[in-house]
């Protein structure tokens, strides 16, 4: 008997063995970088008694010896009276912040970026003045963040590195090309819904039930799927190609948001060849190349002030993964305070 495949949805691989994007969280700091080697580091206001008002500060750095250094600030636009902002550093004012954008961002310059970056390798008291407030940025994190940048960059003991500079000569890492991914465009693309109380959706429930096991405390159970509720009531099938078809049920419902149960069948409804991993909430055919993509976008709590999602698209064979990313830690901004900030990123050719 077959044994069911439980997607990874990693890229193929290539060559070379790929670098892996990662987010890891240092107190007050974030640290997320990609597979072609491109860091994102991104600190937040001072938690106190939730008065505070949300503010961060993002540093961005592709891999590459010369790759220089760039800084955001971000702020609520609602808190912005006239577009304009002041940074103080250890007391000192780093000048004045203007053409800040309508959602609260703004690009530091080279002079601002360098004077923070030396400042957070020890303490620093960075405050930011915008409209009738005063904001601290915590300094907790942010020297072992740059330092694990300049670890996945291959910087440590070189001249380039933020935190632990050194002369040796040995090569950084170079910038990653994004990885290859080939989609094919399905041509049939008429869903199907079974409703229940039909006899194909018992079968195919049926199916899905058995093919998510029955160990609740398994990773990928999915305890809506196996309830007769009204929140399983259909089925819906996506054609894909050489006879397959792509299954969707639910997976998990919460108060603000729900995952569906993928899984891959032969067109017969016979038999259930691969199962996605429960991180996916949509699926859709692109309007321009007819691929099948399944996505997934979660917040990480109901006030909708971080969120996270991927991506992964059908190859005539399997779901493969194009897209991570996530929007930083949950400090009080809508949507997050950095968007799409990517953990994995590919690059597609449709077949």
């Amino acid at each position: 008997m077959k044994k069911l495949l439980l997607l990874s949805l990693l890229p193929l691989t290539a060559m070379a063995t790929p670098i892996k994007g990662f987010f890891e969280i240092y107190q007050d700091w974030d640290l997320i970088c990609d597979n072609t080697g491109t860091c994102n580091m991104a600190g937040y206001q001072e938690e106190r008694d939730g008065s505070e008002h949300p503010v961060s500060i993002l540093f961005t750095r592709s891999a590459g010896e010369q790759a220089p250094v760039t800084a955001q600030l971000a702020l609520l636009p609602d808190e912005l009276s006239n577009k304009t902002a002041e940074i103080i550093l250890n007391g000192q004012s780093l000048g004045a912040i203007q053409n800040i954008s309508e959602e609260g961002i703004v690009k530091l310059s080279e002079k601002q970026t360098t004077e923070l970056l030396t400042a957070l390798k020890g303490n620093a008291s960075i405050e930011v003045v915008f409209g009738e407030f005063k904001e601290k940025v915590s300094d907790k994190g942010a020297a072992a963040a740059m330092l694990k940048m300049d670890e996945f960059q291959q910087r440590l003991n070189t001249p380039s590195a933020l935190i632990r500079q050194g002369k040796e000569k040995h090569a950084v890492l170079a910038p990653q090309a994004a990885q290859k991914i080939e989609a094919v465009s399905v041509n049939n693309r008429q869903t199907t819904e079974l409703k229940r109380g039909e006899k194909q959706f018992d079968a195919v429930l049926a199916l899905l039930r058995k093919s998510n096991r029955t160990n609740k405390n398994s990773e990928n159970y999915c305890y809506a799927l196996h309830k007769d509720d009204v929140w399983n009531e259909q089925i819906t099938l996506y054609p894909l190609t050489k006879g397959k078809v792509l299954a969707e049920a639910i997976c998990l419902a919460g108060a603000y948001q729900s995952t569906y149960y993928y899984a891959v069948l032969d067109e017969k409804l016979t038999k259930i060849e691969q199962v996605l991993a429960n991180q996916y909430n949509y699926a859709d055919y692109d309007k321009n190349t007819h691929v099948l993509k399944v996505e997934g976008s979660f917040k990480g709590r109901g006030l909708g002030d971080c969120w996270s999602g991927q991506e992964a698209v059908w190859n005539g064979k399997t779901f493969i993964r194009t897209e991570e990313h996530t929007s930083g830690s949950c400090k009080g901004f809508a949507g997050g305070a950095w968007s799409g900030l990517p953990i994995f990123v590919s690059e597609m050719n449709v077949k």
